[in-house]
């Protein structure tokens, strides 16, 4: 009988060690893909051309598409890519960026906003779920101080779906 006490104790504890969370430092390979669709801009004007890489936390190229006519794109990242992973597009004069910091399918656009919370989460002190979040709330903010409103208005839809994916 305490065997098999100890077998469903042991049995629990492990579950629940596997469903914990992954700590925002480390990076690791999730057991699905992620399609990801979105439309490609910078400073507000549509991006008709380019390459985006995706590349994930060792930096690896892990998926290319390229950027359609009328700026949308979509890619599928393989589940053997190590998250988080940048999405990177290089247009005549700027790299844009944005981060995919799960396989959830997702809409995630690629502008200079979201290259701006990518670049600020790195300062804050690298890309993970937590400084991609402070990243987002402070580019809002900053907006907000910069037009003088105290509103979001000027952002539009689910803020998860903006910003370079931060949900």
């Amino acid at each position: 009988m305490n065997y098999s006490k100890y077998l469903i104790t042991a049995s629990v504890l492990l579950l629940l060690v596997g469903c914990g969370e992954n700590s925002d430092n480390k990076s690791q390979p999730v057991a699905s893909t992620a399609h990801i669709e979105g439309v490609v801009t910078d400073r507000d004007e549509p991006v008709t051309q380019g390459k985006i890489l995706a590349k994930d936390a060792a930096g690896q190229t892990v998926a290319t598409t390229d950027v359609s006519k009328d700026s949308k794109f979509a890619i599928t990242i393989p589940a053997s890519a190590h998250y988080p992973v940048v999405l990177e597009v290089t247009t005549g004069e700027s790299v844009l960026e944005a981060v995919v910091l799960d396989p959830m399918p997702a809409q995630l656009d690629i502008s200079t906003m979201s290259s701006l919370v990518v670049q600020s989460a790195r300062d804050i002190g690298g890309i993970s779920k937590t400084n991609m979040a402070q990243a987002a709330i402070n580019a809002i903010r900053q907006n907000k101080k910069a037009s003088g409103k105290s509103t979001s208005a000027g952002f539009k839809g689910d803020p998860t779906k903006q910003y370079g994916g931060w949900h």
